[in-house]
């Protein structure tokens, strides 16, 4: 029978990343748009174009009903 189990040091060996990174040769570039600033960003602006979008509705529903009654 084969044994395929995988001791815990052949585990770390597998895993282990590459220590030979760094940040001042450039080898990581760091992604903006994965940001947890970025995110807040997108969904502030989300919410203040609905917030928006909601007060422009509700002006133009209370406009409508106003001319709406006062033509009656």
């Amino acid at each position: 029978m084969i044994n395929f189990a995988i001791t815990m040091k052949d585990n770390k060996k597998m895993f282990q990343p590459d220590k030979n990174w760094s940040i001042e040769k450039g080898d990581y570039k760091r992604d903006d748009e994965a940001t947890w600033t970025y995110q807040r960003n997108l969904n502030r602006k989300k919410n203040i174009k609905l917030v928006i979008m909601i007060i422009l509705y509700a002006i133009g529903v209370t406009a409508l009903t106003y001319f709406a009654i006062s033509l009656t």
